[in-house]
């Protein structure tokens, strides 16, 4: 019998209020030993005492449940692909991250901060840049999906803040090393998503999954799941799908493809997927936190010196992309996929 395959797969529940309290005490000090430890691992963990209400929570997911409930014609006028910086709604089947299997069954909804038109990077048609748009008040008022969105997205924006100084406290490059990439006006997409029970495979014997296989192409993810399971984590090490379970006011914070690749892959970002099993529907509210989009994917190691001070840029650093190009590059190749065999 072949001996069983070990594994370093690290996902724990994290409450970060020492951390949000006191960074420099010793309870502290043992929260960020467990992002780190998570980091290396996986690049995910569970993280409560994070200070958003659950009566917001709620009022997001009742938000989202209103807005996935409209007909569907009246969610199409709002569709994504044609308003200004991707706002609005993203239509089922949409999405594709894997060649084998068919579109994801999924349909979302985006908000970001609101730009007015006339900004010139609106004008410019930057990533993610533009303003909100919203179903018209005789569908939906203002109190049941306008304003929970909005402030949900404030407290979100807010959050994030406090986890990327968390993420911070777990390298050696000071407090100050994400402050270029939380500047003017970071790029963060907040997204509404519906998951209708997963279907059987078709004749083609492609399944269909709620969310294939990928990894988040940003920063940082901030994931609130409903009470339903559905998101599985792959286990590098054995090749297994490991669930993670929903746990009541709980965000699954995840590190994406730009953290991993500024810390030269030392921080994971793991693959990971969602498939609906249960016999309703599921939701999710996600946070992305994708960040300035001027800002250099440079190596950290090469970015700053050990006592935290920034090194200045190489000639040869010029070859790094930015946010904006590798945001495009990955958001752009997952919507054209569905042509693909």
């Amino acid at each position: 019998m072949p001996a069983a395959k070990s594994s370093s797969f690290y996902l724990p529940l994290v409450d970060i209020t020492p951390f949000i309290k006191d960074p420099k005490s010793d309870a502290a000090r043992q929260v960020v030993n467990d992002v780190r430890e998570a980091c290396l691992s996986t690049g995910f963990f569970q993280m409560t005492g994070h200070g958003v209400g659950p009566e917001l929570q709620s009022a997001v997911f009742a938000a989202a449940a209103r807005f996935f409930a409209l007909p569907t014609n009246s969610k199409l006028a709002l569709d994504a692909k044609k308003t200004v910086g991707f706002r609005g709604y993203d239509t089922m089947g949409q999405q594709l991250y894997e060649n084998h299997v068919l579109p994801d069954l999924k349909e979302g909804f985006f908000a970001g901060q609101d730009m007015p038109t006339e900004d010139p990077r609106v004008k410019a048609g930057r990533f993610f840049m533009g303003p909100n748009v919203w179903p018209p008040a005789e569908l939906l008022a203002a109190r049941d999906f306008r304003e929970p969105v909005e402030a949900y997205y404030t407290a979100m924006k807010r959050l994030c803040d406090v986890v990327l100084d968390l993420i911070a406290a777990t390298l050696p490059y000071g407090p100050h090393v994400f402050d270029g990439i939380k500047s003017n006006d970071p790029a963060c997409p907040l997204r509404l998503l519906h998951y209708p029970p997963t279907v059987p495979a078709t004749g083609t014997g492609k399944r269909q999954l709620g969310s294939s296989a990928h990894t988040d192409f940003g920063a940082i993810t901030l994931l609130l799941q409903d009470d339903h399971a559905g998101l599985e984590v792959k286990d590098v090490d054995t090749d297994e799908w490991v669930g993670v379970p929903p746990k009541r006011d709980a965000y699954v914070v995840n590190m994406g493809d730009m953290i991993s690749r500024i810390t030269g892959g030392l921080y994971k970002s793991s693959i990971h997927r969602v498939i609906n099993r249960a016999p309703d529907d599921r939701y999710s509210v996600v946070f992305f936190f994708d960040g300035n989009i001027d800002y250099k994917l440079r190596p950290l190691d090469k970015a700053f010196s050990k006592d935290g001070k920034e090194i200045a840029a190489l000639d040869a650093d010029d070859a790094a992309p930015t946010v904006e190009q590798h945001m495009m590059e990955r958001t752009m190749a997952t919507y054209n996929m569905k042509g693909s065999k």
